[in-house]
């Protein structure tokens, strides 16, 4: 049977075929060269983008050395969803487990691997993971392998969203993936040759999903095949089959997909936006876009579920989150300086605190004088009525928590939680609100009492899901449980790209009495301060890694 892949939006659509052993060193210590470029002197008809896959085994130790040969920024490296129990130094979110790799500067990662399953890499630092900056990694032998027989039939396909204008609207984009030496120049739809999925009859293929997109949540299906579910976040999950499945920002998803259909036929693999977008007709005589469907049926559920991921993606056995000692309330919001759109200013907050990097590394807290007030940065005002600030919550390490994310944007949010896996316990939307003007309907804005809805913390509470990358729809609520049980200081951040660094972020640090003495070893003397150096301006990067183990820069 061959599988035909073809994208219906605009987005990259990136292909790994895991079965090259080329790429799988089988040894305790793994490494790799990483060696950061500037598109503007890398790019060819056959550009390095994405990085080739970085695969391990469980109990491996993988070190990874990086070399930044960007001209004028810095860069840094986070691999998502790795947990990094107790060395937080090698999570490496730019300013707040370490400073930004500068350029022409060298450094090494040591990563002990305690997970098992897909996950990806990507910058943190400004909006370089945009631009391309992505790479995924495979961490061999989990449970899937023995459960499923899919033999050397093992893709990895990451999904992206393709951004390289600065403006919204007022044309239609261009309709070609820039993969080629067409980027600069007139492309064609087709520039880039389908891809093939191979598969033997009456035999399974295993897909690994990641979304890799900073602007788009993705519907991803099968012509004339069902979807069979069976891990989110590299957490296996109760199977389940669709005909289509959501995967949200940051997330991954694996699938086993039956290789059941007519031999003679390919059938085409198609990945669409959970929303339309259109650009903006502001001028006297656009003539509006045409859009054409197709008649698609998907049973089981809606197209556009808000609440995919907590519906359908449920523990592989039911399971229970613990009680938890406080619940802290988050709410995200944006705050615009005028209502007219024009030269509008937009800070992006939680709990009206629009997130500051550090001054210093918060691991340094140890190197100074065991707390936090040489670290954080100086609070100033907003101009919306908010606040700039390191925001930080503080959490006792070994106690449980539970966190209440709300959202009373418009539009949904990405989040990610570093150094964690969560359990999902209630989801919801925020309760309407009568007007008494013209008897209208509108969401309730209000300080809500979540004490009604919610369960006392001293409960135990099924849960409904499990995983590092989640989605709080529009106008709705997330809670979820966790036990802070992995010390260090771990980003909270909204996974959209344009949000984040606006300050839609935070940092749980797992503490014990207020500092991280006696639960992380002290920073070596290589481990700089980052002094109050000015944020590098952002410019166009790509990515080139090879797979190799004892390779000296």
């Amino acid at each position: 049977m061959q599988l035909n892949t073809k994208t219906v939006v605009f987005v990259r659509f990136l292909v790994f075929l895991l079965f090259c052993n080329d790429l799988l060193v089988d040894m305790a210590v793994v490494e790799s060269v990483v060696i950061i470029h500037d598109a503007k002197s890398s790019w060819d008809v056959d550009p390095p983008f994405p990085g080739p896959l970085i695969r391990a085994m469980f109990a491996d130790r993988v070190r990874i050395r990086i070399t930044n040969m960007l001209r004028d920024q810095s860069t840094a490296i986070h691999f998502h969803d790795l947990h990094m129990i107790n060395n937080p130094r090698a999570d490496d979110t730019a300013h707040i487990t370490q400073c930004p790799i500068h350029p022409y500067e060298k450094f090494i990662y040591e990563l002990n691997i305690t997970q098992t399953g897909i996950f990806w890499y990507h910058s943190h630092n400004a909006q370089q993971y945009a631009d391309g900056l992505i790479g995924p990694i495979i961490l061999d032998h989990d449970i899937l392998e023995q459960r499923y027989d899919y033999g050397s039939h093992d893709y990895v396909i990451i999904l992206q969203d393709c951004t390289w204008k600065d403006n919204c609207g007022h044309e239609q984009p261009v309709q070609c993936i820039p993969l080629r030496a067409s980027f600069f120049g007139s492309c064609k739809s087709e520039a880039h040759p389908i891809d093939e999925f191979l598969c033997s009859p009456e035999k399974s293929i295993r897909l690994r999903l990641i979304n890799a997109a900073s602007g788009i949540p993705f519907r991803f299906w099968i012509d004339q095949h069902n979807l069979t579910i069976v891990a989110r976040d590299s957490i296996e999950i109760a199977s389940i089959s669709m005909s289509l499945v959501h995967i949200a920002f940051g997330q991954r998803l694996d699938l086993i997909v039956d290789c059941n259909q007519d031999l003679s036929v390919n059938y085409t693999i198609f990945v669409a936006s959970r929303n339309s977008y259109q650009p903006s007709l502001n001028n006297i005589g656009a003539t509006p876009p045409i859009n054409k469907s197709h008649s698609i049926e998907h049973d089981k559920l809606d197209s556009n579920d808000l609440f995919f991921e907590y519906k359908y993606l449920k523990p592989f056995k039911p399971r229970v989150a613990p009680a938890a000692i406080r619940r802290i309330t988050l709410a995200s919001e944006v705050r615009w300086n005028n209502r007219t759109g024009i030269d509008a200013l937009e800070e992006w907050s939680v709990n009206g605190i629009t997130f500051e990097p550090p001054n210093e590394p918060l691991l340094l807290a140890n190197v100074f004088d065991g707390t936090f007030k040489h670290c954080v940065a100086y609070q100033r005002a907003g101009r919306v009525n908010n606040k700039h600030v390191t925001h930080i919550q503080h959490l006792e390490y070994g106690q449980t928590y539970e966190v209440l994310m709300i959202n009373y944007d418009s539009q949904l949010h990405p989040w990610h939680l570093h150094g964690y896996s969560v359990e999902f316990t209630a989801v919801g939307k925020i309760p309407n609100l009568k007007s008494a003007k013209c008897n209208q309907t509108q969401k309730d804005v209000r300080p809500f009492n979540y004490n009604t809805v919610l369960l006392p913390l001293n409960s135990t509470l099924p849960v409904l899901s499990v995983g590092d990358s989640f989605t709080v729809p529009s106008e709705s609520y997330v809670v979820f449980r966790f036990t802070a049980n992995n010390p260090g200081p771990w980003f909270l951040h909204c996974h959209m790209e344009w949000h984040i660094w606006p300050g839609m972020a935070l940092v749980f640090s797992v503490e014990r009495n207020g500092r991280y003495d006696g639960l992380i070893q002290s920073p070596t003397t290589s481990f700089s301060t980052c002094g109050r150096r000015t944020k590098i301006s952002y410019q166009s990067s790509r990515l080139l890694l090879s797979n190799s183990h004892k390779t000296e820069l």
